[in-house]
């Protein structure tokens, strides 16, 4: 009885030490974004450093889906043809939005009074 028990002790001490005496590893260069849209998972206990990058930051100069909102404070160049899909396009802001290609299948074009917006001849334009 008196082994088991030394056993059961030792056993006990030993885990306390690894535990005690754990360190975290060290991982460097991974990089990952949070960019919108994205939840983090929840970790307890768990001690990080994160630095910030520029990797989210985007224009709104390129169309993916549903209304296209362009900050004209970007002044976009379109270079390739953009089919709409029948939704609109809100410009806002200040500056220049410049077509060098065809905008096809839009809704309406939403424009403030201070974005110009410049279709260079025989280049592109807007076809509804």
């Amino acid at each position: 009885m008196l082994k088991k028990i030394l056993i059961v002790v030792l056993i006990g001490i030993g885990m306390l030490s690894l535990v005690g005496s754990y360190t975290a590893p060290t991982y460097n260069d991974v990089n990952f974004s949070l960019c919108s849209g994205y939840t983090a998972p929840t970790y307890n206990d768990v001690n990080f450093t994160l630095g910030l990058s520029d990797a989210c930051v985007t224009d709104s100069c390129t169309y993916s889906s549903g209304d296209w909102n362009v900050d004209c404070n970007d002044n976009c160049t379109i270079t390739s043809n953009t089919d709409l899909g029948g939704n609109n396009l809100s410009l806002s802001g200040v500056g220049t939005f410049t077509v060098e290609a065809n905008i096809t299948s839009f809704g309406y074009v939403f424009k403030p009074n201070g974005c110009q917006i410049n279709i260079l001849r025989g280049t592109g334009g807007f076809n509804k």
